[in-house]
């Protein structure tokens, strides 16, 4: 390794993390074990699995982690597998996962892996040096409207169709094979004046890898799988450096972590309601300007935290839908009874309110007649009720049938 790396918000990370001595926790990006190797000094009685694709890498942290213990297991795989991968192993639960998702700095400066728009080699950019798609087949094979696609999607670049459009008309004549020869047929696509702003290829470059890796999917379906990994109390520690991950990441924190609207703000909401996991910053953790200053390449880093806070299923967007709608005429009940009448019933009664999803007809009943007893602003809750009528309606959408006599005998006794 003849370029050092300097792993970013390496203190910030591995504090993230809550090390426990005894913990078992999941390095998915190993690269050159900056962080693993801090992790293992931490975990003393622990494990360590750390995930790479690059052979060099992993014969490197072999050794420098095997320098300070032997409680690791390096998994060559992309960490698109982990669930899979750690479940070959017994491992069905652990208490942290880090992600750094920067392409590590000796394989940039490496030239021959053909990612640095700096130096020239063979187009490459492959994570994964076995597998046979690179950026020669995709510069060389992709269509105008392809090309034109990923550059935007993926590098969001202005002169996209400029840039696609010269890519076609240099290959007529002979493919296109190397790095720096990529550069020129980028730079004639750009004008000058955005050329004097900043490198016109670093954006075209990042696309190119993105796509050759299937970066964006990869990191989806890793986030997916790492949460139904983590123990109660594990966390999910991502390191981002371009936005299109961190909105990957920032969205499926949020919609883990998000209260439903409809018993968000209320007081006493039972435990079961509440979501499984908590965002612990809002606001993601960047570098300070000292680790900016030694290493120019941390400046767009991004980390973002997820803790779970306690046990549950984890749904899909479409399921967490369907169960919305399942229990919207049990919600909808809880808000009428909440806003008609909880100036008037005590705090018991209130809790009583929002966990009983399944609403019965006679408990209510009774509940109305003991407080009517002990306080007379009831009656202003009890003509709130007389609105059942217009609940039951709601009730017939969702399926649910009430007995008329049942309604009569609470509109009789109000």
């Amino acid at each position: 390794m003849s370029n050092k790396h300097i792993s970013v918000l390496l203190e910030e990370a591995i504090n993230s993390l809550n090390l426990k001595e005894d913990g078992i926790y999941v390095d998915a990006t190993l690269g050159y074990a900056g962080h693993s190797s801090k992790i293992l000094e931490k975990v003393k009685r622990g494990y360590l699995f750390a995930f790479d694709q690059d052979s060099e890498a992993i014969r490197l942290s072999t050794d420098r982690l095997n320098s300070i213990g032997t409680n690791f297991t390096i998994i060559r795989s992309n960490f698109k597998n982990i669930k899979e991968e750690l479940n070959k192993l017994d491992i069905e639960k652990v208490d942290g996962i880090l992600f750094d998702l920067g392409v590590s700095s000796p394989e940039l400066d490496e030239a021959e892996r053909g990612f640095s728009f700096h130096k020239d080699a063979r187009l490459d950019m492959r994570m994964d040096t076995s597998g046979e798609f690179s950026a020669y087949e995709l510069v060389n094979t992709y269509s105008y409207e392809q090309l034109r696609e990923i550059f935007y999607k993926y590098g969001e670049d202005k002169y996209s169709p400029n840039i696609a459009k010269k890519i076609i008309k240099y290959r007529e004549n002979k493919p296109i094979e190397t790095t720096l020869e990529l550069v020129e047929i980028i730079k004639s696509a750009v004008p000058i004046k955005e050329r004097l702003k900043k490198h016109p290829a670093r954006q075209i470059f990042q696309a190119i890898r993105i796509e050759v890796n299937d970066e964006l999917n990869v990191l989806q379906e890793a986030l997916k799988q790492s949460s139904e990994l983590l123990k109660v109390g594990g966390r999910i520690v991502v390191i981002t450096f371009h936005s299109l991950e961190d909105r990957i990441v920032k969205k499926y924190f949020n919609e883990l972590s998000k209260v439903d609207d409809i018993i968000k703000g209320l007081p006493n909401i039972n435990e079961d309601l509440l979501p499984d996991f908590k965002v612990v910053n809002n606001k993601p953790i960047i570098p300070t300007n000292d680790e900016i200053e030694e290493n120019p390449r941390s400046r767009s880093a991004k980390m973002r935290i997820l803790e779970r806070v306690k046990w549950g299923e984890i749904m899909s967007s479409k399921k967490r839908k369907t169960k919305k709608k399942k229990f919207t005429f049990n919600k909808f009940f809880v808000l009428i009874a909440f806003f008609g009448i909880s100036f008037a019933i005590t705090r018991v009664s209130l809790t009583a309110y929002l966990s009983k999803i399944n609403y019965d007809v006679e408990i209510e009943k009774k509940l109305i007649v003991e407080q009517k007893k002990t306080n007379e602003s009831l009656t202003m809750a009890i003509n709130e009720l007389a609105s059942l009528a217009k609940i039951e309606e709601v009730a017939q959408d969702e399926g649910l049938r009430y007995n008329n006599k049942n309604i009569k005998t609470i509109k009789d006794q109000s």
